[in-house]
């Protein structure tokens, strides 16, 4: 019931988030003022928390420009969430990080054409439909009509699309509930983590965490 009554909510969410005014939302960040100063602070571990959450669309998208594997470039969201088999579980992905975001090279966004929503859309996002802005050294700068315009559209399309993989996300949860394929094969076998995400469950054996991370 809790389930459904979350996707029900999440629906309503939905709505309203349609109904978002795109130039109201255009203006409030032409007031605020933004101009990206190319310093790549929001990619460095050196300046805060650079954690950048990623949509399996996304995934498949970078992997299809870059020819990268998925492994290659996100790892699961970290978590202390367990089952009475001691997997792990958790929810999402995030692009992988040595220290920095491992595609900044020379203060350059090497997936920059195909970089995820929360790259195209910083500082700015939308929480429960209110325009919200983190730390950033562009804050203030003179923005023009049409670049807040572009910037409005992308924050209400993620918007959407963030609410409509919770959804599906949701709509595929079937609880914390143990794993034993690998185990039966290799008793010897470490725990799993399984990813929940918008297109179900997908298992990786905590030994190829490092692998992954």
């Amino acid at each position: 019931m809790m389930k459904e009554t979350k996707i029900r909510n999440l629906r309503g969410e939905l709505d309203e988030a349609i109904r978002i005014d795109e130039r109201q939302l255009a203006d409030s960040i032409r007031a605020i003022g933004f101009r990206c100063r190319k310093c790549a602070q929001c990619c460095r571990a050196e300046h805060g928390d650079n954690t950048v959450s990623i949509f399996p669309f996304e995934i498949r998208r970078i992997c299809e420009r870059t020819g990268l594997e998925p492994e290659d470039i996100v790892t699961p969201t970290p978590s202390l969430d367990t089952d009475s088999e001691g997997n792990i579980h958790t929810f999402e992905w995030v692009l992988r990080k040595d220290g920095d975001c491992i595609f900044l090279k020379s203060g350059l966004c090497k997936i920059y054409e195909c970089r995820p929503y929360i790259c195209k859309t910083y500082p700015f996002y939308l929480l429960e439909g209110r325009l919200m802005v983190s730390e950033c050294m562009g804050l203030g700068g003179v923005i023009s009509s049409e670049e807040s315009q572009r910037i409005a559209t992308l924050l209400k399309e993620r918007y959407i699309t963030e609410i409509k993989e919770s959804i599906l996300l949701l709509e595929r949860f079937n609880g914390f509930n143990g794993f034993n394929g690998l185990n039966c094969l290799n008793p010897d076998s470490m725990r799993n983590i399984c990813v929940h995400d918008s297109e179900g469950e997908h298992w990786v054996p905590e030994r190829d965490k490092i692998r992954l991370i």
